[in-house]
C-alpha cells in the first residue's frame, strides 16, 4: 500500500463484555507519526442470545472442549466477515474500495507472563483466512502473540496508537477505556514516557451481575445501581483485590474477574442481605474506584484531563462516580476529539493494520513489559487476485 494515499481499513474488535462486533471504516494516510485518519463509519453488531452463551462458555476451561473452541473460531470469523460487508454495504462504499482489514478477534483466554500460571501464552479467535476469503480483502489478525512471544504482557497494545492519535502538547492526558476490563494511557509528550495497564473490571461484573439479577444484559444508563446504596462492607472487601496494589506492566480478563469472581460477590451479598441494588450500586462504585486507585498509586503526575471511551460511557451512574472522585481534574469522552468512544478500539485495530503493512514496530516494551519491540499482527492476503506492477 502506498503510504502517500489514503486507505480505506476497517478495524474490527470484539472486546470481554461480548455486546457484539464493533466494525469502524477508517480513511489513513501516512504511518507512525506521520498518520493522519478520519472515521467514515461505525456500527456495532450485536451477538445473538446462542452466540454470546457459546463464547462465554468457551472462556472457561470447565464449560469448553477443543471441537467447540475449534468450531467457533470459524464461526466468528464468517460473524465478522459479514460485519465488514454489511458496514460498507451502509456506508455507501464496494468491498472492492477497502484496502485492508484489522481484526482483533475474540479473547478466549489470556495468561500472560505476570499471571505466573504456566506457559505465558495468550488466544483469539475469529479465524482471519474466513475474513480475508469471505471478504476478498487483506487481513491483519493476531496481534497480540508477537509482544507474548518476547516476554510482553500482550495487552494494552491501543496506547500506540493513542499517542499518534491523541497526544497533546503542554497537556498531560489519560486516556481511560471502560469496556468488559478497564484500561488506561498515560499520554505525557514523549512516546517513551507512555504508560498503559488494565486497571481492573469494567462492565464485567456490572453485566453478569444485572443478567444474575434481572435477566438483562447490563445495567442500562446505572438506572438500576441508581437505586442502590454503596454497601461499605463489601467495597472495602472488593478493594482489597491484590491485583489493584500490582505495579504495571500488568494486564487481566475474564480469567481474574469473570464468573467465578462473581459468583464470590453473589455469594457475599446473599450470606450478609445485601439487596440487588445495593449490590449494583457497590459493583458500580467499585469500578470507579478501582480505576481511581490505580491512577493514585501509579500515575504521577496525576493527568490534567481524563478523556471517556468504551461501553461504560454510557452508565451515568458510573460516570457520576468517576467525577466525584477524581475532582477536580477534568473527565470528559472521547468524542470531543472527534471520536464516539465506542468506536475507539476498533479504530486502533485499523491502525495497527497500516502499522504491520508499513512494517512500523507497533508495541510499547515500557507498557507491556516486552524485551523488545516487534511487528504486530499476522497478514492474510485476500480471496482477489492481486495486480501485477504492470497493472
Amino acid at each position: 500500500m502506498d503510504a502517500r494515499s489514503p486507505r480505506k481499513i476497517i478495524g474490527l474488535m470484539s472486546g470481554t463484555s461480548v455486546d457484539g462486533i464493533d466494525a469502524a471504516l477508517v480513511e489513513v494516510t501516512g504511518n507512525a507519526v506521520q498518520t493522519g485518519w478520519q472515521l467514515l463509519a461505525f456500527e456495532t453488531y450485536p451477538y445473538e442470545a446462542p452466540t454470546r452463551r457459546k463464547i462465554l462458555r468457551a472462556c472457561h476451561p470447565e464449560t469448553s472442549d477443543v471441537r467447540m473452541i475449534c468450531e467457533l473460531n470459524f464461526e466468528l470469523g464468517r460473524l465478522f466477515a459479514r460485519a465488514v460487508i454489511h458496514l460498507v454495504q451502509s456506508a455507501g462504499h464496494r468491498l472492492d474500495d477497502i484496502d485492508l482489514i484489522g481484526s482483533h478477534g475474540h479473547t478466549l483466554y489470556h495468561q500472560p507472563p505476570s499471571a505466573h500460571a504456566g506457559e505465558p501464552s495468550t488466544l483469539q479467535i475469529g479465524e482471519p483466512a474466513v475474513i480475508a476469503q469471505e471478504t476478498g480483502i487483506p487481513t491483519v489478525a493476531d496481534f497480540r502473540v508477537a509482544d507474548v512471544a518476547v516476554g510482553g504482557e500482550g495487552a494494552p497494545l491501543v496506547p500506540y496508537v493513542d499517542f499518534l492519535l491523541f497526544r497533546k502538547q503542554g497537556i498531560v492526558r489519560a486516556l481511560q477505556n471502560i469496556g468488559g476490563i478497564g484500561n488506561v494511557t498515560y499520554l505525557p509528550e514523549q512516546m517513551e514516557d507512555v504508560l498503559a495497564f488494565d486497571t481492573g473490571p469494567g462492565n464485567m461484573l456490572l453485566d453478569g451481575a444485572m443478567q444474575h439479577f434481572a435477566g438483562q444484559p447490563m445495567d442500562r444508563d446505572g438506572a438500576f445501581a441508581s437505586t442502590g446504596r454503596i454497601h461499605r462492607t463489601l467495597l472495602e472487601r472488593l478493594m482489597e483485590h491484590p491485583f489493584l496494589r500490582r505495579p504495571p506492566p500488568k494486564s487481566t480478563g475474564r480469567e481474574m474477574f469473570g464468573e467465578p469472581f462473581l459468583c464470590d460477590v453473589l455469594s457475599f451479598a446473599s450470606e450478609h442481605r445485601i439487596s440487588a441494588c445495593d449490590t449494583m450500586m457497590t459493583l458500580t462504585a467499585f469500578t470507579a474506584d478501582s480505576i481511581y486507585e490505580n491512577y493514585r498509586q501509579f500515575l504521577s503526575p496525576q493527568p490534567q484531563e481524563i478523556l471517556l471511551s468504551g461501553g461504560g460511557v454510557h452508565n451515568l451512574t458510573l460516570r457520576r462516580r468517576l467525577v466525584e472522585r477524581f475532582a477536580p481534574i477534568s473527565v470528559r469522552d472521547m468524542e470531543v476529539e472527534g471520536l464516539p468512544g465506542d468506536a475507539k478500539e476498533a479504530v486502533a485495530f485499523a491502525i495497527l493494520a497500516n502499522e504491520m503493512m508499513a512494517g512500523k514496530f507497533a508495541n510499547l516494551p515500557g507498557v507491556t513489559g516486552a524485551h523488545r519491540q516487534v511487528l504486530l499482527g499476522k497478514y492474510t492476503p485476500g480471496s482477489k487476485p492481486l495486480k501485477s506492477s504492470g497493472d
